[in-house]
């Protein structure tokens, strides 16, 4: 059998490669900073309809998951790609 090098993080495995994104879903432990604390401004909202299908699964992999389902709301009630909603569910 292999010998993987899994990450323990917050008493959880991860593959290398996904250790990145595990650290960056964690919640944040202090005070929000200012760019948390503001609302995106409608210029800096991701639209799907405005990017190519690997352009947004890769967004998807950086998104949070309150911010991948905005994503995919607005995409099933714009061009409806099948393969961007069957990536993300």
């Amino acid at each position: 059998m292999p010998a993987h090098k899994m990450l323990t993080i917050d008493g959880i495995r991860y593959r290398p490669e996904d250790a990145a994104r595990a650290r960056a879903r964690q919640a944040p432990t202090g005070p929000l900073g200012m760019a948390q604390a503001e609302p995106r401004t409608p210029a800096e909202v991701f639209d799907p309809s405005e990017h190519d299908v690997p352009a947004v699964l890769a967004y998807f992999a950086e998104a949070d998951e309150d911010e991948t389902a905005r994503v995919l709301a607005a995409e099933a009630a714009g061009k409806n790609r099948k393969t961007i909603l069957e990536a993300a569910a």
